[in-house]
């Protein structure tokens, strides 16, 4: 009976001397604890059947143990069974065991360690924690549920202060909710906000696609990403590249910016630009050119050929719901394929009605042709030009073998091609020729000259001239090359443009430049005196030999 007496004076004692003893501030005090024995200088402390759990205080905060070993010198503290601290900001932790050192105020925490605050759970198999400023860091691998979103990475370090866990090595970021998954090496997120800020080369794999990216930053919540640096978007449709990108999926707001390239895999045509907007569900997509560059489109064009077709802005719709499949160009517009060349403020391809309009000051050319009117409407046949059909003020020209040029004028025609060469052409009303009549491609014989109300002209290879047929009405005389003048040799509104075709090297560079005419050309385009021309041989120089570049200041 004394000895049993004993046991209880000496616990209750010691119990009294731990809670009466002056702690002072950031330091560590024994609260409850069942069993307190002292071996080798160090104090055991044990929990019991009236005390469960052993606890201590420092500050705010609460640790819960089975067992703890304290150094009575240091007050550091090892626990051991269901060890758990509560801190006053709400964040509560377990682990098996806990290496607790006092003078530093930092925790180890080892085997099964859950950190639970708010509504994110870090688990891991070693965490170190620093009590004075609520963080730690794992260096073992660890995982963090927040929300839905599951993150795992080999290191992790948490800050309670902000909110905020920093990954670094095989970080995965599996977005549940939205059905996403990103891989990268060093990741930053954001518990309360929602944001994950990647700083390395990134991968986010989902059912629209891959995206690729140097670093940007993705939100789990609202799913609006930013990706910069090479960012590559590869859907089943399309894949999309450019230096920054941004979207937002629920205000179908997209911009990429920087070396903009837009590859269609349906349409086998790619988009090269400076800026790129997209509305993915209203089905357009508008790409910009910059202050020194063209935006470009090209895709396949014919059985072997490419259409090439530059401008300030091009537009593409692609409207499921009510059938449009348009491309529009605005502003500066020059397109190219092997078959013709133009030039247009602006142009509208209706992939529907296969046809290719071009409006304000259009113009064509096609072999030694050049095609003028107020509005050019091409109509496609197998992606190649079957026909162009202008409307008021048409006007051809065509170069032949000595430089001579032929001229073709009325109020609308329809020009039929085959490939590249012209194959007939019907003119309707105010009808104007000057055909030159040639012998043996080697000499100008004289010159025809029609007016009538309607003409039909055959051609036969390379554009040359076989058959035409007039009503009734026509009026027309032949010139023979002595008597003929250089103002004869021009209808009203002549004016030669071969300088302004566009050529494949400028247009698929994207400069932006302007045509110079050079000194001939200038000279061809003045009002002539009246003059012979040379006899025989029509010794005028191709205005495209004095052709100058200049490129415009950026602005």
């Amino acid at each position: 009976m004394k000895y049993y007496l004993l046991i209880f004076l000496l616990f209750g004692m010691a119990n009294l001397s731990f809670s009466q003893q002056k702690v002072g501030e950031g330091q560590i005090e024994l609260i409850k604890a069942e069993n307190l024995e002292v071996k080798n200088g160090l104090r055991y402390i044990k929990s019991g059947k009236n005390t469960p759990r052993v606890v201590f205080k420092r500050d705010s905060s609460y640790l819960y143990c089975d067992v703890a070993i304290q150094n009575p010198e240091t007050k550091s503290v090892n626990a051991y069974g269901k060890v758990v601290i509560e801190e006053a900001s709400g964040a509560v932790i377990s682990a098996d065991t806990l290496l607790y050192n006092n003078t530093t105020n930092v925790a180890e925490f080892r085997s099964n360690v859950v950190l639970v605050d708010s509504t994110t759970t870090l688990t891991t198999s070693q965490l170190f924690y620093d009590l004075n400023v609520s963080s730690g860091y794992y260096l073992v691998g660890g995982k963090v549920q927040d929300n839905g979103n599951v993150l795992t990475s080999k290191k992790g370090y948490y800050r309670s202060a902000n909110q905020s866990i920093a990954f670094k090595g095989d970080v995965v970021l599996d977005d549940t909710q939205n059905a996403r998954t990103l891989e990268t090496d060093t990741l930053t997120y954001y518990t309360e906000t929602k944001d994950a800020f990647f700083h390395a080369a990134t991968k986010i794999t989902s059912k629209e696609g891959v995206l690729n990216a140097g670093k940007g930053k993705y939100n789990t919540e609202t799913t609006v990403t930013t990706f910069e640096e090479n960012a590559t978007a590869d859907s089943e449709d399309y894949i999309l590249k450019g230096q920054h990108m941004f979207s937002d999926r629920d205000s179908d707001q997209n911009i990429v910016k920087g070396d903009v390239e837009l590859y269609s895999k349906k349409e086998f045509a790619t988009a090269y630009g400076d800026q790129l907007i997209y509305k993915e569900q209203s089905g357009w997509s508008k790409i910009f050119g910059g202050d020194e560059k063209y935006a470009l489109m090209k895709r396949p064009f014919g059985e072997e050929d490419t259409l090439f077709l530059a401008a300030d802005t091009i537009l593409t719709i692609n409207d499921t719901i009510n059938n449009i499949r348009q491309l529009h160009a605005y502003y500066g517009v020059k397109l190219l394929t092997g078959q013709m060349q133009g030039t247009c403020d602006s142009l509208v391809y209706d992939y529907n009605d296969s046809t290719i309009t071009l409006f304000q000051d259009p113009i064509m050319w096609s072999a030694q042709n050049q095609i003028k009117a107020e509005n050019i409407k091409a109509f496609l046949s197998n992606n190649n030009i079957d026909s162009l059909h202008l409307t008021s003020q048409s006007f051809i020209i065509q170069k032949d073998t000595l430089e001579n040029y032929n001229q073709i004028k009325g109020r609308n025609m329809i020009a039929y091609f085959n490939k590249s060469d012209l194959s007939m052409l019907d003119v309707n009303g105010n009808c104007q020729t000057l055909y030159f009549m040639l012998e043996a491609d080697t000499i100008t014989v004289g010159m025809n000259k029609v007016d009538c109300g309607k003409m039909l002209m055959t051609f036969g290879d390379s554009s040359r001239l076989e058959n035409i047929s007039f009503n009734k009405s026509a009026e027309g005389k032949f010139i023979p090359m002595h008597e003929l003048l250089e103002p004869d040799t021009r209808l009203k509104d002549f004016r030669l443009r071969f300088n302004e075709r566009p050529e494949k090297a400028i247009i698929v560079s994207r400069k932006r430049e302007v045509e110079v005419p050079g000194e001939e050309e200038e000279k061809n385009n003045e009002p002539q005196k009246a003059k012979p021309l040379k006899g025989d041989l029509n010794q005028e120089k191709n205005p495209n030999q004095n052709r100058v570049l200049k490129a415009v200041k950026p602005k």
